[in-house]
């Protein structure tokens, strides 16, 4: 029966995040899992308290994957939803371990240190940015708290990690003072810094939105959400490819658009190899002052054979190219098999070339006389990544994005949400060009401008700005995590240092 204390902690997550939007319950979700942990005796009760907590929260919010892997990865049905099973088990390890830890730092230095759980959880949160397979940041703590623009703020001195901190601080604080109860004032005072922690970034978060709120936004771009899909057949998939967007572009006022960007997508027709599709483009972007950004697959031939890329393509207005971005970043089991000797039954979800290769560079491009970057969709929810092309100098981010992998489930609206950080933490425009929605402007606080439906042919316009001042965080990067890190280290070699001393004094006795 204890374990209904994490499995609510579960299902208070799942409310948390996109669809069901509650934000407000991740600020208690945390308290009858911390709960769990103060009342078990055991690290390894601990463990399994975070591990029920993570599987039911990834599994009711992932719960898209397997469609995904059945419809385009080519898998059975069993097979894909053993493989999404598999994943789930992996990735609630993450919670499974903080509990973990901080249980056994708290058997080991005293009850105080369940203080240590927000610091714990910053550092776990982290180590999802890195493995496995590269990483899978998507559903950290502090994205449920999209929508409260002046508390997101913050973000561009700690980056996501410092609401996800605030939001697990409350909880430990709770059953902190729950614990000491009745003993002194003293048991408050966690729950009276965390409060007034949150005061802080609330104020930190208005001024911000004074600041950037007020920037004269003097160019123009438009979106064109094509709504493109794999199922279609190879001729009509070429012909909206094609000249389904060249009608998009005619509908434009060209006068009032500077920028043109086309999304990533099903992509049946190649830059490089097709002279018609190359002219076609070239008479499109020479319309607008910066030019055209789109997607395609570029293919270099190496000693070792042909490599593909997945790329971000850049004609000026004059309509010559500028430059190309290769996706660094790319999915796991969507583009590319990782231990490709270990999962032999699977093949790549990006049918078009059976597997990208990796880029290797963080290419800034001029529009005009502007820097600028592009990533290309998954590569939106890893915040360090994005902030090494913004401290390389660009001034403005462009997101291509094909989510119509996902149907009409809440994984494009999830999706959406993280993007929104990327602009906060680095103060950019972010114009975001997703196939089949939601196509947005995104200006430098996380507010949404303007932005489409999904599932559905549109035009995203609106006007942006260039900024060239950097944050904290773009400068700097994770020095919140470090400290958090700092701390958690500090306080263990602390109490293995008290160990160690007590134990010959025990051997005396």
């Amino acid at each position: 029966m204890l374990l209904l204390l994490p499995a609510l902690t579960g299902f208070l997550l799942v409310a948390s995040f996109p669809r069901f939007n509650q934000a407000y319950l991740a600020w208690i979700a945390f308290i009858p899992l911390i709960a769990f942990v103060v009342r078990v005796r055991k690290p390894v009760r601990a463990f399994l308290g975070g591990y029920v907590a993570g599987g039911i929260e990834l599994f009711a919010l992932l719960v898209w994957m397997p469609a995904v892997l059945q419809r385009y990865g080519g898998l059975s049905v069993w097979l894909a939803w053993t493989g999404y099973v598999l994943l789930i088990l992996l990735l609630a390890c993450f919670l499974g371990a903080g509990c973990y830890a901080t249980k056994k730092l708290m058997l080991r230095g005293g009850d105080a240190c369940l203080l240590l759980f927000p610091a714990v959880w910053i550092v776990i949160e982290y180590a999802q940015t890195k493995i496995p397979f590269g990483g899978f940041p998507w559903l950290l703590v502090g994205y449920s708290q999209s929508d409260w623009l002046s508390l997101i703020q913050i973000a561009d001195l700690t980056g996501v990690y410092g609401i996800s901190f605030l939001v697990t601080g409350f909880s430990t604080a709770v059953v902190w003072a729950v614990m000491h109860k009745g003993r002194n004032f003293r048991a408050w005072w966690p729950v009276l810094g965390i409060i007034l922690l949150v005061f802080a970034c609330f104020l930190y978060g208005r001024a911000s939105l004074d600041r950037w709120d007020g920037f004269q936004e003097d160019s123009s771009a438009a979106m064109l959400q094509g709504n493109l899909s794999a199922d279609e057949t190879g001729p009509v998939l070429a012909e909206k490819y094609q000249d389904g967007y060249l009608r998009m572009a005619d509908d434009l006022q060209f006068s009032s658009v500077d920028l043109l960007i086309l999304p990533e997508s099903p992509t049946p027709v190649m830059y490089e190899q097709n002279a018609p599709y190359r002219e076609m483009l070239k008479d499109l972007a020479v319309r607008y002052t910066y030019g055209l950004i789109f997607n395609n697959i570029r293919r270099e031939e190496t000693g070792e054979g042909l490599k593909y890329f997945n790329s971000a393509y850049y004609l000026n207005g004059k309509g010559a190219l500028s430059g190309a971005y290769d996706k660094i970043h790319l999915v796991p089991f969507g583009e590319y098999i990782p231990l490709k000797r270990l999962f032999v039954f699977m093949r790549t979800i990006s049918q078009d070339v059976g597997g990208f290769h990796p880029g290797r560079e963080n290419k800034i491009f001029k529009l005009g006389q502007h820097p600028a970057n592009a990533i290309v969709c998954f590569e939106a929810i890893f915040p360090g990544l994005v902030r090494g092309f913004v401290r390389n100098g660009s001034r403005l981010i462009v997101n291509l994005t094909n989510d119509r992998w996902y149907g009409d489930s809440s994984a494009p609206f999830q999706h959406f949400s993280i993007a929104r950080w990327r602009a906060v933490e680095n103060r950019r425009y972010l114009l975001r060009a997703a196939n089949s929605g939601i196509s947005a402007v995104i200006e430098p606080t996380g507010r949404i401008q303007t932005a489409t439906g999904i599932l559905q042919q549109a035009v995203c316009e609106g006007r942006f700005a260039f900024i060239a001042q950097q944050t904290f965080y773009t400068r700097y990067g994770d020095m919140f995590v470090f400290l958090c890190a700092i701390i958690v280290c500090s306080f263990t070699i602390l109490v293995l240092t008290r160990e160690r001393k007590k134990r010959p004094l025990n051997n005396k006795q």
